[in-house]
């Protein structure tokens, strides 16, 4: 039977659940029968009464529809779990992810199980990436963001943590620099090591866009206007914090853009309304002028109002930007288009067993990375 692969990372946000997407539409493309799994789920959803994990329903939905909503994710981590933890009441869990991951993989050929955080989260539960991928007899792909050394130290870390196990491992947000680097000595190192380097996908901004609807449900805002825009995508975000001169002339420097600034200022506003905007959020809880609500709608460009000042705003902002989510189909097709170009499927494929194509003989190859 061909092992689960699970998909872990030695860094939070590493592109875990895009990686599991992008992986699972090239293997069913080929034929193969595709499930996916959650254990540890931290986005709440509910759906027909049953409460799952939101990326997990959304991968799930595109890979294998018909899989039972419930099994998809069978642990929603939260305050409450986490004090049961504490206190040395939890029992069965390890039972209950068995069990969902078995109506998952029922009449699948192959399984892809998504981590959740780095390699330790879930330690608390005794439900790691380690304890998982050994209860389910999974083989495991590490991601790692290649910023610094740290990073390689982290997946060769990684490597006796997991042993056999650890089928290889992806860079992602590679740079120039970086992927020199991986083409010489650091990938020689870490192969030399037993760890396979399967991909190094370089940094890519529209796959760390915010969407307009993200941003209103982490600040939280108030939509004032333009509602169905808020699909769009945030790439950059700027302050208008300066002259209305020197706003004007940054704001046509900069696209796919939302603008934050101060209710009351409409001369920044208005400047940002008449360039490339996304979106312009309105702090510390001042309504626009009608003129401004009456341009933006005339544009389609939502007027987001924040409660808090533009520092606290601009905090918040912070802790969202950069970070991958996998909800947006434009999103997802970058990362397939990506992942075609710079991850090598096919020794992926050959290391799970996954030899040949159902009914329709070998499978083809992935495109090799050029630098190997």
């Amino acid at each position: 039977m061909i092992p689960p692969l699970y998909i872990a990372s030695v860094d939070a946000y590493s592109g875990k659940s895009l990686t599991a997407l992008a992986l699972g539409l090239s293997l069913r493309e080929a034929d193969y029968r595709v499930g996916y799994f959650k254990p540890l789920g931290s986005l709440p959803h509910t759906v027909g009464g049953v409460v799952t994990d939101e990326d997990a329903l959304f991968i799930s939905h595109r890979l294998h529809p018909e899989a039972p909503v419930e099994a998809i994710c069978p642990v929603l981590v939260t305050p409450e779990l986490t004090g049961r933890a504490l206190r040395g009441q939890l029992v069965g869990l390890a039972e209950q992810v068995r069990d969902a991951y078995q109506k998952v993989a029922a009449g699948r050929d192959v399984v892809i199980v998504g981590g959740l955080g780095t390699l330790a989260r879930g330690s608390l539960l005794r439900l790691s990436a380690a304890a998982v991928a050994e209860m389910l007899g999974a083989r495991v792909l590490v991601l790692a963001r290649l910023a610094a050394d740290p990073s390689a130290e982290e997946v060769l870390l990684a490597r006796q943590l997991l042993g056999d196990r650890l089928l290889g491992v992806i860079f992602n947000f590679v740079g120039p620099d970086e992927q020199e680097a991986l083409a010489g000595p650091l990938g020689q190192h870490l192969e030399g090591r037993g760890i396979p380097v399967l991909g190094a996908v370089p940094r890519d901004e529209l796959l760390g866009a915010v969407s307009v609807r993200e941003l209103v449900e982490h600040l939280p805002a108030k939509v004032l206007c333009c509602e169905t825009a808020l699909e769009e995508l945030i790439v950059h975000f700027v302050v208008g914090a300066m002259g209305v001169a020197s706003a004007a002339k940054y704001f046509r420097q900069v696209s796919d853009k939302a603008v934050v600034t101060g209710g009351d200022r409409a001369d920044i506003q208005l400047a940002a309304l008449q360039t490339a905007t996304k979106a312009v959020v309105l702090t510390g809880n001042i309504y626009p002028s009608p003129v401004i609500v009456q341009r933006a709608q005339q544009l389609g460009v939502p007027l987001l109002l924040a409660p808090h000042d533009t520092l606290s705003t601009v905090e918040r902002i912070e802790q969202i930007a950069g970070r991958i989510r996998v909800r947006a189909d434009a999103k997802v097709e970058r990362a397939r288009a990506l992942f075609a170009a710079h991850v090598e499927v096919d020794r992926i494929r050959t290391a799970l067993g996954l030899v040949g194509r159902p009914g329709r003989g070998p499978a083809p190859k992935g495109r090799r990375r050029q630098h190997r």
